[in-house]
């Protein structure tokens, strides 16, 4: 059966620029590098691969996102401000499980930070 997800690769314009994003923004760490354009990050569940890409589009309307667990989604707001990043809107939205935000990576590839309710 092709039930499985076994990796999440993120188009990047820029891998170094990702890669400072990704580790230093939001706390994951380098794993291993496949050659000087793809990156592995290291993550518990679901392999997480940064791969720089010359012809990267980002479509205005993500049909995928990666999401990402808050545990105090105030604090992690105030973190990304901090750090410049992106934030789509700063007041936490709700949805089914709790509340969440959305931000950009350098390359613009929006990502949500969700904080589950109890």
């Amino acid at each position: 059966m092709l039930n499985k997800v076994c990796v999440l690769t993120v188009r990047v314009k820029d891998l170094k620029e990702s890669i400072d994003f990704y580790c230093n923004v939001l706390g994951f760490k380098l794993s291993k590098y496949y050659g000087n354009k793809i990156v592995s990050l290291e993550h518990n569940e679901i392999p997480i691969v940064l791969e720089e890409d010359d012809n990267t589009f980002v479509h205005p309307k993500q049909n995928v996102f990666l999401g990402i667990l808050s545990e105090d989604l105030a604090k992690d707001i105030a973190h990304f401000k901090s750090k410049s990043v992106k934030i789509l809107f700063d007041e936490p939205k709700p949805c089914p499980p709790g509340r969440y935000t959305i931000i950009e990576d350098p390359t613009g590839n929006q990502i949500e930070i969700v904080e589950f309710s109890n």
